[in-house]
């Protein structure tokens, strides 16, 4: 995306590889549709791999975390 005689411009590459580019009035909405366009252009591939059993740890009945709580730190008075 770039900005030009306060238009903004969504710049992207098709599925061939060839360069498109829309004008905008706003950036947000320019850098939204460069987003979609780009993921219809080339999709992220699904993950084919199942999550390794060990990727968390196990719940245990009985055993209770307890986390303290962070101590608040107090600004000096000004006086």
């Amino acid at each position: 995306m770039f900005e030009k005689n306060g238009k903004y411009y969504a710049d992207w590459r098709d599925r061939t590889g060839r360069r498109q580019r829309k004008s905008f009035t706003s950036q947000r909405a320019a850098l939204r549709y460069e987003e979609e366009q780009k993921e219809l252009a080339h999709p992220k591939p699904q993950a084919r791999v199942k999550l390794s059993p060990h990727y968390s740890v196990p719940f245990r009945r009985g055993s209770v975390v307890t986390i303290a709580p962070h101590a608040t730190r107090r600004k000096p008075s000004s006086t």
